[in-house]
């Protein structure tokens, strides 16, 4: 008999090193039947599986009885997961402050040409030791498989696990190398698992209904789109870098002259949205007008509240411009994009697949520095008074337009140095002032955000957004499903309960996550006790209204 192991069959070489007995196995000295992992980012798939052999019985279709089952055992594992697609930052997210969710590996796949498996264990019961469900068994002894297969791998079920931030790029790389179906080695359309995002839909009287398009060009002062590569030529934009990327397009910085008697040069942000195409990219259908349009009112209108009288803030992202823009990728920006794909890893289609007849619109956004997720506060000093910026900022959206946030995690709340003292606030016709401690906070994108402009409301319907609430691997995805609770699944309600929620991610990341220069001082440690005595509070607040009318005694 042979005993020497076929070649190619370790698929992750990080699995050789981890076994030591691997030497021995080459020697022929030892052998053992090695089982290629589904996963190939990972040594070991962290959920159970099912391996079945053929029945010997010819005319019989195979059931629960003719099963021999191997159980893994996730606590025996040494998972490694890519950190191209996961981060580094998988393991330090925590577990969640509500219901203390473990994180958990990707599902295996399944895969009928699994070969050399094992079988060493044959048992009355064959789910005794497998997390499953009651049903499981059953369902599966009275289904009739082929018998061309000598052996099929079920994974057992369990929830998505995505990475913090991004959430919709997480879900399409999981959509497009992870999922499939417990039936038997029949892969699951992507259609049957990730919905069709629904468009930001705009409820009761407006003028937008079917004039989408003609509103966009208004808010862009055009009344045609503008050659892209004429609009956004290489001259006049200096050192301009790729910054950023998710499912809806790419993130450039750079620097504009805003002024050109004055010579003012500025750092500007442009996000570029494909727009109306008929190609899917990165995983995702391309926006059409009547879903753009709705960001681009509610960006325009959160950043006006710098100037209003009543409730004013700068606390969200100021936009400079709006441009709608036809034609190829610039070779310039393509440059650029490749630029970051080399030295980062870009997970986002190449835009060069984009043809001349493409539609793009490009908001122009005042840059407000890094993510809270990689920034380094100098302490909970810090922190503390950048939680307060947060809170007054989304306390004056409630009051002057019903707005709530939806999505505000980690890497939705930027954060620039700062040599102003104070932060100035209007709430209700009263003005606040807040010490900046340094740094300035910005909310950004709008994409989730519901908000009433002129009795008009816009927001996204997540009711049929099904994958969404199954993803785990961070408190976020505790949020989301805590909102759904709270609005009943109705998106278009007001119910600025949804921004306490996230209020208490922030704090409970402020404490377990983000990064701080000094830790070892009396003011630190002061502070963390004042984040956590605000946690403690934070859930019985009704609104960010609520909660700044308690901190700052407004009363």
């Amino acid at each position: 008999m042979d005993y020497s192991l076929e070649d190619g069959k370790w698929s992750d070489p990080f699995d050789e090193l981890l076994d030591s007995r691997t030497k021995l196995r080459k020697m022929n000295i030892v052998t053992q039947s090695v089982r290629v992992p589904h996963n190939i980012d990972s040594s070991v798939e962290n959920s159970s599986f099912i391996e079945i052999k053929e029945t010997i019985h010819e005319d019989k279709p195979l059931t629960c009885e003719d099963c021999f089952i191997k159980v893994h055992c996730p606590s025996d594992s040494i998972s490694t997961p890519c950190d191209k697609r996961l981060g580094a930052v998988l393991f330090n997210c925590g577990l969640s402050p509500i219901t203390r969710l473990k994180l958990e590996g990707f599902e295996g796949s399944s895969d009928t040409d699994t070969k050399d498996a094992n079988i060493n264990v044959n048992v009355e019961n064959p789910f005794l030791n497998i997390n499953a469900s009651p049903n499981m068994c059953s369902n599966f002894g009275k289904r009739q498989l082929s018998k061309s297969y000598k052996m099929v791998t079920v994974v057992h079920p369990s929830s998505i696990v995505l990475k913090p931030g991004k959430w919709r790029k997480s879900l399409n790389n999981f959509i497009r190398t992870k999922i499939t179906e417990i039936n038997f080695n029949k892969k699951v359309e992507r259609s049957s698992i990730c919905q069709d995002r629904k468009s930001l839909v705009l409820k009761g009287e407006h003028k937008f209904k079917n004039k989408c398009e003609e509103e966009v060009l208004k808010y862009c002062d055009q009344s045609i789109p503008l050659p892209f590569n004429d609009a956004y030529e290489q001259n006049k934009l200096l050192n301009s870098i790729k910054i950023g990327e998710g499912a809806y397009g790419e993130v450039f910085l750079c620097s504009k002259n805003q002024n050109r008697l004055e010579k003012h040069i500025s750092n500007i942000v442009l996000k570029i949205i494909p727009l109306e195409g008929s190609t899917e990219i990165n995983g995702e259908k391309q926006k059409s007008f009547s879903q753009i349009l709705p960001e681009i009112i509610i960006t325009t209108k959160m950043s006006s509240l710098q100037t209003n009288k009543i409730n004013s803030t700068d606390g969200f992202v100021s936009i400079h411009k709006v441009s709608l823009v036809k034609g190829n990728y610039p070779q310039h920006f393509i440059k650029l994009w490749e630029k970051y794909d080399n030295e980062k890893g870009s997970e986002n289609d190449h835009p060069r697949l984009f043809g001349e007849n493409q539609l793009f619109v490009i908001l122009e956004l005042k840059f407000a520095g890094s993510d809270m997720a990689n920034f380094q506060f100098l302490n909970s000093e810090q922190s503390y008074y950048a939680l307060l910026q947060i809170i007054l900022a989304l306390a004056v959206g409630e009051e002057e337009y019903q707005f709530e946030h939806r999505d505000l995690h980690l890497g939705n709340i930027l954060i620039e140095y700062t040599n102003k003292k104070h932060i100035i606030f209007t709430l209700k016709n009263t003005h606040l002032t807040v010490l900046s401690k340094g740094v300035n906070m910005t909310i950004i994108d709008y994409t989730l955000s519901r908000i009433t402009i002129d009795s008009c409301c816009y927001f996204n319907d997540l009711s049929s957004d099904e994958e969404l609430f199954q993803a785990t691997g961070d408190y976020q995805y505790d949020v989301y499903r805590l909102m759904r609770n709270e609005l009943k699944n109705n998106w278009s309600l007001f119910s600025p309960k949804t921004n306490i929620l996230w209020l208490s991610y922030v704090i409970a990341k402020l404490l377990d996550s983000v990064k701080y220069k000094n830790i070892n001082t009396k003011v630190h440690r002061m502070y963390i006790d004042k984040i956590k005595e605000l946690q403690n509070i934070i859930m019985t607040f009704e609104s960010a209204t609520h909660c700044a009318t308690y901190m700052f005694n407004l009363n």
